[in-house]
């Protein structure tokens, strides 16, 4: 398995942020809009990570 490169690591540590975002607005109860944007963001991290993986371009 591929050592990760910093980007993708940093893209998995906005994940987590998004993902725990979405989580504690769903726990108080906030707009669903602003849940919308953490999920997104979560996807848009996930996607990332994938895309730039090392050999991705080759």
């Amino acid at each position: 398995m591929a050592k990760p490169t910093p980007l993708q690591m940093r893209n998995a540590l906005a994940g987590l942020l998004m993902a725990a975002g979405f989580v504690w607005n769903l726990l108080v109860g906030g707009q669903w809009w602003l849940g919308a944007i953490f999920a997104v963001g979560t996807l848009l991290s996930v996607a990332s990570i994938y895309l730039n993986r090392p050999g991705a371009n080759s």
